[in-house]
């Protein structure tokens, strides 16, 4: 018998972000030129943008935004 389970899709790279405009919490997920992690606030829509750098970047998986 094989097993009738679906393959896992590779999970996407996200971080943990405090909307503090309307406290609330969001995912930001690496965009398509992996070169940033992007989110909105669900209530304001307001952005979020966190630049990936290659050396001195910070190590924390959840951070605040403004």
């Amino acid at each position: 018998m094989s097993n009738s389970q679906p393959p896992r899709k590779p999970s996407q790279p996200t971080l943990g972000v405090h909307m503090k405009c309307c406290n609330s919490y969001i995912y930001a997920r690496l965009n398509a030129a992996q070169d940033a992690y992007v989110g909105w606030c669900p209530k304001c829509a307001k952005p979020v943008r966190i630049n990936v750098v290659k050396e001195g970047g910070s190590t924390s998986r959840f951070f605040e935004a403004s």
